[in-house]
């Protein structure tokens, strides 16, 4: 039997019109932003065990009130639906147009003029391990859409998934190129990690339904795990003196994420980990809701506690910037001893649009000749990674290579002016990586494998097919005014 736990939030939205603050360059709302009685925005996510549930959310116009899924194995049989469960969810009305800010009604001028939708989800749990099923969602009555397949984790073995970071601008005109060249490269990937600023400003509707458009059907099949990132913030209703931020009131109805009680009620869905595989385990922290103490003692005793051979860490804001003027030093003091008390094997990054790589290396100066001989090039404890997906770039920090080596982190390979998307592959006792470029082509690649010591080797890729990607070796780049406007 499938046991399904069904959660729907509902949401008021608005349609962008031409004549008011919505209107998206003088022109009304597309098409493929409004919403309807059929299902739209369908997106898999991973609340739960991977191996035994998955979660689907999907948005409808507001007067649907009731909505269903459907599910069953998938099988070769022409009509594998017929053996499909169904099953009835629950509604929560939010108004997302109007928001409750400091005691009161506060407009989301975004959404001003939206007409109200909802979202629903429906958690499918009791499933079986690396098995294939199909579901489908309902709008209104026989609104159906199409039906999806999704394959849930199996216990171990080799598995893949893409990581990607800033979508953010231009998401539509230019980042759909990059997800949809990641997903014709690596089609078998088990999920997405979006590591951070998804969209530009946080609670406007047409920024999130050009993401979906840009994602089509591929999170319908492939889960999502996103990162909040600074971007999935804002500062509606709040004082105009205030640096602090709240989370994008789209969050949460849109994506049905992991719950972890023991944490604040700010930092519930935005940080928290999965245990993928027997091999696989991730966390996720979101370094822009603050409370990072709080964040590195969850982390800690969560790391404490997994026995994966893998563990990998994602969050926005990077230990180590690449970009020019920045830095996180308070993030860093907080964090960095927790990924190195735990020896953290891969930290995957977003937040200043430029791509870097760098690790810290393993204090070990006991290499036998016999490791030598072998081609071993580095021993090392934590790998971490900073990537664009999107459009928006920066220029690399001034310092480059003797900046990074000054804060105890030796730098392997950066790039500017380039959307990237990064596959990460395990089997067993080794991960690979590949950075590739929104043309599919070979950019920086790394094998890692770990003992049975936990010593950690690394090996430096040699199938690169480019050269370095900088500024003055690219197309000229005017800059983000011309996509901040999309």
């Amino acid at each position: 039997m499938i046991r399904v736990r069904a959660f729907i939030l509902s949401a008021s939205l608005s349609i962008i019109c031409a004549t008011g603050a919505n209107a998206h360059q003088g022109h009304a709302a597309p098409p493929w932003q409004q919403s309807s009685v059929w299902p739209d925005r369908i997106v898999v996510t991973l609340p739960d065990d991977p191996a035994t549930s998955f979660a689907v959310t999907w948005r409808t116009s507001a007067d649907v009130e009731n909505s269903v899924a459907e599910i069953a194995v998938a099988t070769p049989d022409a009509r594998f639906d017929l053996a499909a469960e169904s099953r009835t969810a629950v509604s929560e009305e939010l108004d997302l147009a109007t928001v409750k800010r400091l005691g009161a009604d506060v407009p989301v001028e975004w959404n001003s003029m939206l007409a109200p939708v909802r979202f629903h989800s429906v958690t499918f749990d009791g499933l079986e391990p690396d098995t294939l099923y199909a579901y489908r969602v309902r709008g209104a009555d026989s609104a159906w859409s199409e039906w999806y397949q999704v394959r849930t984790a199996p216990v171990d073995g080799p598995i893949s998934f893409i990581y990607v970071g800033d979508a953010q601008n231009g998401i539509l005109s230019h980042w759909a190129r990059t997800i949809r060249a990641a997903f014709q490269t690596a089609p078998d990937a088990r999920f997405i990690l979006h590591a951070g600023d998804l969209v530009n400003r946080a609670s406007r509707d047409f920024e999130w339904a050009e993401w979906f458009k840009s994602v089509g059907f591929i999170h319908g099949m492939i889960p999502a795990m996103p990162v909040a990132g600074n971007h999935e913030y804002d500062r509606i209703g709040l004082p105009e003196d205030t640096t602090s931020r709240i989370l994008s009131i789209l969050w949460r109805p849109q994506f049905t994420l992991p719950v972890e009680e023991t944490l604040h009620a700010d930092l519930r869905e935005t940080v928290y980990d999965v245990r993928y595989t027997k091999d696989l385990h991730l966390f996720v922290l979101d370094t822009q809701a603050g409370r990072i103490d709080e964040q590195a003692e969850w982390l800690d005793k969560a790391l404490s506690e997994s026995d994966a051979r893998w563990r990998i860490v994602s969050m926005h804001h990077p230990i180590f910037s690449s970009g020019r003027g920045r830095d996180n030093a308070d993030r860093r003091q907080i964090l960095l001893p927790v990924f190195l008390k735990h020896n953290v094997d891969l930290v995957l990054q977003g937040h200043d649009h430029t791509y870097a790589r760098g690790l810290i290396p393993q204090d070990d100066t006991t290499q036998t000749p016999e490791r030598i001989a072998m081609g071993d090039t580095d021993l090392i404890k934590t790998m971490f990674v900073n990537s664009v997906s999107g459009a928006k770039q920066y220029t690399f920090k001034d310092d480059r290579w003797d900046g990074y080596t000054s804060d105890g982190v030796e730098l392997k390979n950066y790039a500017e002016n380039t959307q990237f998307f990064q596959v990460v592959r395990i089997y067993g006792n080794t991960l690979s990586y590949t950075a590739y470029t929104a043309t599919r082509e070979i950019y920086d690649s790394f094998v890692m494998t770990k003992g049975e010591d936990a010593v950690k080797t690394l090996l430096e890729g040699s199938g690169s097919t480019i050269d370095l990607r900088l500024f003055e070796s690219t197309m000229p780049y005017p800059g983000v005014s011309d996509l901040s406007a999309e």
